[in-house]
């Protein structure tokens, strides 16, 4: 390796110890202990190295001075705990790697060497790649530390994110996590399921409607995307959305330009778009369109399950005891060994909100003290099993059960019983209300609650 390199800390020890590590490599090294002293000497460096708590001072504030001001240096970040929040904000700062002390010689040398590869193909005129920016950094669980990596790169841009994850890894927690760190933090973050609303209704629900668009439409209704404006828009579940309506999105996402529903003239919105999905899609499927995957999908973020990462999962169980402390006024003081042994070997399927829920779940019953066993919901038999037996309703409810779902599972149950008989009994609400045994008030209540106004506002269909 040849280049030099700016090292910024506090302890002089520290300093002490890389120069002679880099120097043993026949790199040059300058140092400083405080911003004051660093500012002038990143124009001199090929790379730096920095620490992320300098005395009084932040390093990552001095980082994004610099940055601000045009500084380009590929810095390293150092810290003592590798916390997302931490991650988060060194990598939307341009940080090519937070590293934890103590120092790994061999994991601090490949990061400079990385640093110094990136800083020579800039000089040469080359721009750093995506792959360049989403180099890894080290922490207790090195797949999530990629995931805060892939957030702090999102935050610090306003390219449109797709988050890909199985139920419970997240992804709206991911999605937030976004929206905080980014540009757009004081504005709305505006989040909705695309499979919660109709298809019918989509439409309106996203774009809004002018009066009188549709029967009971008396006043103008403003969509998510106008509420979203300033800030960021959240598509959840965006492998769902029905195809038809999927050109409409495309078409927003191309000039942020839309029509309410009813409307002629068109209106834009100036918003930045996270979407999110469980599904695996790969821009050739034949149920979502390569394109908008490809308007999508500009920065990609995969959280991975929490049975590839068992290693989170014993902070995870001291953050959720902290949680169901503080939320429910418990005293609740740790898990037994057998209580971590249980969490440790369970495939949770239903990922972290599996897990949060049953934490949360066991502190309530056991008020104070150790938690010392946990009451685990069986995985469903959908994972496991293979063709034939079992009931497949059955399976759909053990896995709510297992992710604290089952509220949501109620009301698609509901949504979708109210969408087939209305088809059935051709919008003829008499009849539904008869069929379901209850009358037509509490049969156009329920249509309400279920984002089915238009529906519930219609005048009767036929009788026959």
């Amino acid at each position: 390796m040849r280049g030099r390199v700016l090292v910024v800390d506090d302890h002089r020890e520290i300093i002490y110890a890389v120069r002679r590590l880099l120097e043993s490599r026949g790199l040059e090294v300058l140092s400083a202990h405080t911003p004051e002293e660093a500012r002038p000497r990143f124009a001199e460096a090929d790379a730096a190295i920095l620490d992320i708590q300098l005395e009084a001072d932040s390093g990552l504030a001095l980082l994004e001075e610099l940055r601000n001001a045009g500084d380009e240096t590929p810095a390293i970040v150092l810290s003592a705990h590798t916390f997302p929040d931490n991650v988060v904000q060194a990598s939307k700062h341009g940080a090519l790697n937070v590293l934890s002390k103590p120092l790994d010689s061999s994991e601090l040398l490949a990061a400079v060497e990385e640093a110094l590869s990136q800083s020579a193909a800039t000089a040469a005129g080359g721009e750093p790649s995506l792959a360049d920016e989403a180099y890894g950094v080290l922490g207790s669980s090195p797949a999530m530390m990629e995931v805060f990596k892939a957030l702090g790169v999102a935050a610090g841009n306003e390219l449109n994110v797709l988050i890909t994850g199985e139920t419970g890894v997240g992804k709206e927690v991911a999605a937030e996590i976004i929206h905080r760190h980014s540009g757009r933090a004081d504005g709305p973050f505006v989040a909705i399921n695309c499979t919660a609303v109709p298809e019918s209704l989509l439409e309106a629900e996203l774009f809004g409607y002018a009066a009188g668009a549709f029967t009971g439409a008396n006043r103008a209704s403003v969509g998510k995307v106008e509420a979203a404006a300033g800030g960021t828009l959240f598509l959840d579940e965006i492998g769902d959305m029905p195809l038809a309506f999927q050109a409409k999105l495309l078409r927003f996402l191309e000039d942020k330009s839309f029509y309410r529903l009813g409307e002629s003239q068109p209106r834009r919105a100036d918003v930045r778009v996270v979407a999110a999905t469980n599904q695996q899609l790969t821009g050739d499927d034949e149920h979502f369109r390569s394109d908008l995957y490809f308007r999508l999908a500009h920065i990609p973020v995969q959280i991975p399950a929490l049975r590839e990462r068992p290693e989170d999962i014993p902070a995870l169980v001291e953050a959720f005891i902290a949680t169901a402390n503080r939320e429910m006024g418990l005293d609740i003081q740790g898990v037994s060994a057998t209580a971590q042994e249980q969490a440790q070997a369970h495939p949770w399927p239903g990922n972290v909100r599996e897990l949060k829920n049953t934490i949360l779940r066991a502190a309530a019953k056991q008020q104070r003290g150790i938690i010392e066993r946990l009451e685990l919901t069986p995985a469903p038999a959908g994972r496991e099993a293979t063709s034939g037996g079992g009931d497949p309703l059955d399976s759909r409810i053990d896995h709510a059960l297992a992710t604290g779902e089952l509220q949501d599972l109620m009301n698609e149950f509901e949504r979708r019983a109210l969408e087939r008989s209305l088809r059935y009994y051709h919008g003829n609400k008499s009849r539904v209300a008869a069929a379901l045994g209850v009358s037509r008030n509490t049969l156009r209540a329920k249509l309400r609650a279920q984002g089915m106004a238009e529906a519930a506002a219609q005048d009767e269909g036929s009788t026959a």
